[in-house]
């Protein structure tokens, strides 16, 4: 490769993730074909590998949205609700613990609760008899006889992600 191409396809790349950014910026998009298809728009003939990498390097992810499912953002401009879920477990989505007698109710931002359950099923607590999660929330069916505060400790001291989430 010639000098001159290598850096066209520098300067070509550079051009192509800062429409990238613009496009995230400033629109919503849940797939990498949409996406790739506002790129061509505006002049940017892309393969779907180049754009996974472009998405790697940008350090793009997706987050749930309330339209559209999914969408993409820019991991450096998370919603003040996800800055604390880039690079981490599951368990950083819960939001709070709620009783009544042996229920427990874990609330967790949308899309994570079957995560959060399946965690809970694996780390095979005596004092849960089982789950059961929806979208955002995650039913504990707890043994007789386990206080709330008791399971709370329990759930914190196997899972130290929790602490000071519930």
């Amino acid at each position: 490769m010639r000098k001159y191409e290598y850096i066209y396809i520098m300067i070509s790349r550079d051009n192509r993730q800062q429409a990238i950014r613009e496009v995230l910026g400033n629109s919503k998009i849940s797939s990498q074909e949409e996406l790739r298809s506002i790129l061509k728009s505006r002049g940017f003939t892309t393969t779907q590998a180049t754009l996974s990498r472009d998405l790697s390097a940008l350090k793009i992810i997706k987050i749930p949205d309330d339209e559209k499912g999914y969408i993409y953002t820019m991991s450096s401009e998370l919603p003040p609700a996800y800055t604390h879920l880039e690079d981490s477990s599951p368990l950083h989505s819960c939001r709070s613990i709620a009783f009544s007698h042996n229920l427990a109710i874990i609330k967790c931002l949308p899309s994570y609760a079957p995560s959060v359950a399946l965690i809970l099923d694996r780390i095979k607590m005596g004092e849960i008899i089982g789950t059961i999660a929806g979208d955002d929330t995650v039913l504990i069916i707890m043994a007789e006889g386990v206080s709330h505060e008791q399971f709370r400790e329990l759930l914190v001291t196997r899972l130290p992600e929790l602490r000071g989430r519930i």
